[in-house]
Formats: C-alpha cells, sequence, structure tokens
C-alpha cells in the first residue's frame, strides 16, 4: 500500500517539476534564495579586514565559508546548541555551544555580522533574539536572516498540526528532509511587519528586504493541490504581499545612536552619528 502511494507522489512530482521552469514565482524559489543568501553575506563579510561574523545555528557546515577573501583575514565562529553537529563542521575558526535563547555567547559590541538560515522560525522569543544581538553587534554591524514565514500555507499547516505528526506527514511526504527538518517551529513574528517592528524597537534599521513567495514544491506529491498553490502564491506576489510570502531574506544594520547634547546643531540642523 506505501509503495503505492509513494508511486502516485512520484508520478505527481514528475508533471509538477515539469512545470515548475514556467512559473514566474519559481525564479525565485527557496533554494535559490539560500543561494542568494550565501552571496550577500560573501558580501558583507568581505567588505573589511578582520571582521568577526557569527554563524548561528552553524550545525555541521558553513556555507559561506567558501567565499572568504583570505586577505580580509575575517573570522567566522559557528554557534549551535549540538555539540555532535559542531564537531563535523570544518568550515570555521572556531566553535561554541550555546542555547542562542539564552543569549549569544559574546561580549558586548564583540561581533561585526549575524547570520542564520532557518533558524528564527524555532526560537520561541524572537524579542529576545533580536535584543541579544543588539548587545552584541558593534555600532554599524549587520544581521542577515534568511527565515520561513509565519503565514506560509506549509507552515500554517506545521502551526495546526501537533509536532509529532506534522513531522511524520513532513517525512512522508518528503523523505530528503529526515536529516535537516522536522524541528519544533514556534515562528515568533517571523513575517514582514512582525519583524520589522522587532527590529525599529532594537534599534535596527533594514537595508534590504528579499522575499520568496514560491511554496508549491511542498505540495508537488499532489498535482491539484500544487496547482491551487501556484495560482494562490501568484496573486500574492501580484499585490506585493510581504506578510504572506513563503520565505524572506532579510539585512538590517545596528544604527549608531546619537548622545543628545551632541546630535543637535547649534543651527538646529541635523545630527551626528556618534
Amino acid at each position: 500500500m506505501i509503495r503505492t502511494i509513494r508511486s502516485f507522489f512520484a508520478v505527481n512530482r514528475k508533471f509538477c517539476n515539469e512545470i515548475e521552469p514556467y512559473l514566474p514565482q519559481a525564479k525565485m524559489s527557496p533554494d535559490r534564495l539560500y543561494d542568494l543568501y550565501e552571496k550577500i553575506v560573501a558580501q558583507y563579510m568581505n567588505l573589511k579586514a578582520d571582521q568577526l561574523v557569527v554563524d548561528v545555528g552553524g550545525g555541521k557546515s558553513c556555507p559561506f565559508a567558501k567565499y572568504r577573501n583570505p586577505a580580509q583575514k575575517v573570522s567566522i565562529i559557528a554557534v549551535d546548541i549540538s555539540e555532535e553537529e559542531l564537531k563535523q563542521n570544518t568550515d570555521v575558526d572556531e566553535k561554541r555551544i550555546a542555547n542562542i535563547v539564552q543569549g549569544l555567547p559574546f561580549g558586548p559590541e564583540e561581533v561585526d555580522i549575524i547570520a542564520s538560515r532557518s533558524v528564527l522560525e524555532h526560537l520561541e522569543s524572537l524579542d529576545e533574539f533580536l535584543a541579544s544581538c543588539k548587545r552584541t553587534l558593534k555600532k554599524g554591524g549587520y544581521m542577515i536572516h534568511l527565515f520561513p514565514s509565519k503565514f506560509a500555507l506549509f507552515a500554517l499547516i506545521n502551526q495546526m498540526l501537533p509536532h509529532a505528526l506534522s513531522r511524520k506527514v513532513l517525512y512522508f511526504i518528503r523523505p530528503e528532509c529526515k536529516d535537516i527538518g522536522g524541528f519544533p517551529a514556534f515562528y515568533d513574528n517571523c513575517y514582514y511587519s512582525g519583524i520589522s517592528k522587532l527590529l525599529k524597537k532594537h534599534n535596527f534599521e533594514i537595508i534590504s528586504v528579499h522575499p520568496s513567495y514560491y511554496q508549491s514544491g511542498y505540495f508537488n506529491f499532489f498535482a491539484p493541490l500544487f496547482l491551487v498553490s501556484v495560482l494562490y502564491e501568484a496573486l500574492v506576489q501580484a499585490v506585493g504581499a510581504k506578510n504572506l510570502s513563503s520565505y524572506l531574506l532579510l539585512v538590517a544594520r545596528k544604527k549608531y545612536e546619537c548622545r543628545k547634547p551632541l546630535c543637535v546643531e547649534a543651527n538646529g540642523g541635523s545630527g551626528e552619528r556618534t
């Protein structure tokens, strides 16, 4: 019976995969957004020399380490709660075992860049994490985060089902996710307006936002469901509803905080950064 179901899924996937290249929204699929994430981190990482970059949820490998410019002498530290996964990571200069929910293991204004991919959705309090990032980052330091949106169709299904059941469904539909997916997800403020509000609260300015609206790949096991998803995401993309995107890639910068006596010029003009 299971073999028959998997064969049925395979036929549907083949049909959907043939359609996918012709979909405008698939031009920025999650896979391509991951590639863009690596390139953006590389861009900021190589901007200047002697930067300290933190790969949050670093795990077994660091996808952007290969882009380091040796002349810039960039240091990368991977932070993860799993000692076993960090042991396999040979891409970074240092590894630190820590539960980032309880704070990043760095001193005040020690870090130049904090980067993560598919991590923020697993945090129970994004507010507390951003507060830790603010404390840890230097003035003018950058955060680069890639994460699924709270209101993506697959995320809504994940939130409605009990964790054990959602994991079984994921593994049955997409067996390739067994080693990389299925962890508890909370999606706390993991949508554009939610995280934008928190960033403003913690004195960050958004530099760029790259949404992906394509999510139909999660539903390619059943062609009619795939086609309904395709129509939905095409509409959402057309109206630019970032809150309903499937994934967001976001770059934010810690603002320079002004001291009031130095910020206001004698003639009432604009202030200076300090």
